[in-house]
């Protein structure tokens, strides 16, 4: 059993190296490799130091005690960056990257006084160890803390740059067109075995610390665990060369040109599509109601009303409350019909008590070669259509009310007014000096009279309209 795990370790140690040069000299892809090659050379140097404790040749190469220790802290940071550098295509790290491996720098730091120990007390340790094989975790410390503290920082932080991993990939998973853009697919291949197998090499590391209380078997156990953890290489070697020469190898990019005019089709259908739109929002469901094309601001009114992100072959449906899914099968069925639909509703923004108006239109979409590809779904906001709509309501019932209270209080002084006149007018009415004086005293009066019921009318309008 020990020999085999010597000769695995000296073959995953010779293919990550193999793999390593080859990309330093003819691929294009260093970065992630780096990282790769990092992150297999940790668990390789684990298992070696595994196999010198349990064949005894510990005692020939006690210098070699706690080597792995501080490196336990590149795993995490390793595996994260070659899943992110290998999709984002990055040949340099970003501005703050380096502090992810601030703990491998102090850890290593600390370790020093220890590395610089005579080997006669190295000696002492590693019979300490050999009796009980606990004492690591509860005599000595690894550092200033004690190594059972390390062992839980280094779990967690290798938990959490999975996690990280897994997200990464799930997100380029779910935004990038794999049917069209087929050479992602190679990518997405290996990065889901790789990180499958990180996932059972850190599980197995847990069984081994946790499960079998630090007896023997915990070398046996871990170092399957490494190999599990290693073996991604030698598949990256034989499985995926493309990663390892560059992606013009083989015959798997003869299907370039058949991808690229998938891609220009598909392209210029959506360009067909919103050069025929006449609204903001823009969304192309098929038949079976999944997601073919969004543009951006449809995808940020869905996520205003529903609080979801839509992604390509999404199920429309399945993000809409009940009385909506209906609706939407409703108009969807009518425009597949031929009959397009066009209706004015007003949403419920998530979150909120305000509401948002829009307008929808629902049509039947083709196909350059006329079969039926789905419903376009166009969206306009209309919130200030519909405030001006209201404002055009209020200003019409402002000016009845005005017009209804004040029509009593002109009647008055225009119906005395043309009392007047009619008495000045007759031609048989003679009046002295006083008497005229009197009567356009009262004219003059009622002129007053209406001039303050106009002013008091003009106030009252522009009151109700700034209102």
């Amino acid at each position: 059993m020990h020999l085999f795990f010597h000769y695995f370790n000296i073959i995953a140690f010779a293919f990550s190296v193999f793999c390593y040069a080859i990309v330093l000299t003819r691929g294009d892809r260093q970065l992630p490799m780096f990282f790769l090659f990092i992150s297999n050379i940790v668990l390789i140097l684990t298992s070696v130091f595994y196999w010198l404790f349990s064949s005894g040749l510990i005692y020939q190469y006690p210098h070699f005690l706690r080597v792995p220790a501080a490196f336990h802290y590149l795993v995490g940071p390793a595996i994260y960056f070659f899943v992110r550098t290998l999709f984002y295509k990055e040949k340099s790290l970003r501005k703050w990257d380096w502090l992810h491996f601030l703990p491998f720098i102090l850890h290593f730091i600390e370790l020093i006084p220890f590395y610089l120990q005579d080997a006669s007390v190295k000696l002492e340790m590693i019979d300490t160890i050999k009796k009980n094989y606990s004492a690591p975790f509860t005599r000595f410390n690894e550092g200033i803390l004690p190594s059972s503290v390390h062992t839980v920082i280094k779990i967690v932080s290798w938990c959490t740059y999975i996690f990280l991993s897994l997200r990464t990939f799930i997100h380029f998973k779910r935004t990038i067109k794999t049917s069209i853009i087929t050479d992602y697919n190679r990518k997405f291949a290996f990065i889901n075995y790789y990180l499958i197998t990180k996932y059972f090499g850190i599980v197995g590391f847990l069984v081994a610390v946790y499960l079998v209380q630090f007896n023997a078997s915990l070398i046996i156990i871990t170092l399957i665990a490494n190999i599990i953890g290693v073996s991604n290489v030698i598949i990256l070697a034989f499985k995926f060369p493309d990663l390892l020469y560059g992606d013009n190898v083989f015959t798997s990019v003869d299907n370039n040109r058949e991808s690229l005019m998938k891609i220009v089709k598909y392209q210029t259908e959506n360009l067909n599509f919103l050069e025929k739109s006449k609204y903001e929002g823009n969304v192309l469901i098929d038949t079976n109601y999944k997601l073919i094309y969004i543009n951006r601001l449809g995808e940020d009114y869905f996520k205003s009303i529903y609080n979801r992100s839509l992604q390509l072959n999404d199920v429309v449906t399945d993000y809409l409350d009940t009385a909506s899914k209906a609706q939407l099968e409703q108009y969807v069925t009518l425009a597949l019909e031929g009959n397009p639909v066009q209706i004015e509703q007003r949403f419920l923004l998530f979150g909120d008590t305000k509401f948002t108006w829009m307008q929808l239109n629902f049509q039947a979409h083709y196909a350059s070669n006329g079969s039926v590809i789905g419903v376009s779904i166009g969206v306009n906001k209309i919130d200030t259509k519909k405030k001006m709509e209201s404002l055009q309501k209020q200003y019409q019932q402002s000016l009845d009310e005005i017009a209804w209270s004040s029509s009593h209080l002109l009647r008055a002084p225009v119906s005395n007014m043309m009392g007047i006149a009619q008495v000045l007018k007759a031609s048989d009415f003679v009046i002295t000096e006083d008497e005229k004086k009197y009567f356009l005293a009262n004219l003059s009066s009622e002129v007053e009279k209406l001039d303050a019921v106009i002013k008091d009318m003009v106030f009252n309008a522009r009151k109700n309209i700034d209102n």
